[in-house]
């Protein structure tokens, strides 16, 4: 993975038609993100071909979609810049950023910080400036939180449905 980008919308499994509807929504106010459900997953992936527009793009559907929690990711391997985003109702829950300006030195930290942390980060210091979250950590928020295929699907995963807008 050289790059990744993906917004997880909250979702209730099993309603493929509500993520048709989502779909058409997310390109109704002019965003086209491959959408991707699976079918055993409480969320649904928006994949983001832009990983340093996650945290913005991750705003503007938690204002389109108020009711639903949002969860952006972003990873560029090669330099370790990396993303976690959450907001709720458009506003911002948790944005932990570092790597994107100052190779792998925290840049962005918003809101209150998430219980999960410290699973994750360890006694990691949180401070603009100090060394921040690289790659991997991402993938361990990815699996804490049971976030579907990361990009593409895992060997012998498909997607249930993927909607190309």
């Amino acid at each position: 993975m050289a790059q990744f980008g993906a917004i997880y919308l909250s979702f209730h499994k099993g309603l493929l038609e509500k993520v048709k509807e989502i779909s058409q929504i997310i390109k109704q106010e002019g965003y086209l993100f491959t959408v991707r459900y699976h079918h055993e997953a409480p969320w649904i992936q928006l994949y983001v071909e832009e990983p340093e527009n996650v945290s913005n793009y991750s705003q503007k559907v938690s204002q389109i979609f108020p009711d639903k929690r949002v969860i952006g990711l972003a990873a560029y391997t090669v330099s370790d810049s990396v993303t976690f985003c959450e907001f709720k109702g458009g506003k911002v829950v948790r944005l932990l950023e570092s790597g994107f300006q100052q190779e792998r030195q925290w840049e962005k930290i918003e809101g209150d910080t998430q219980p999960w942390e410290s699973e994750i980060l360890g006694d990691m210091k949180i401070e603009i400036g100090s060394p921040g979250m690289v790659s991997y950590h991402i993938q361990k928020i990815g699996n804490l939180f049971a976030l579907p295929g990361f990009g593409v699907p895992k060997s012998g995963e498909a997607w249930t449905q993927e909607i190309y807008n």
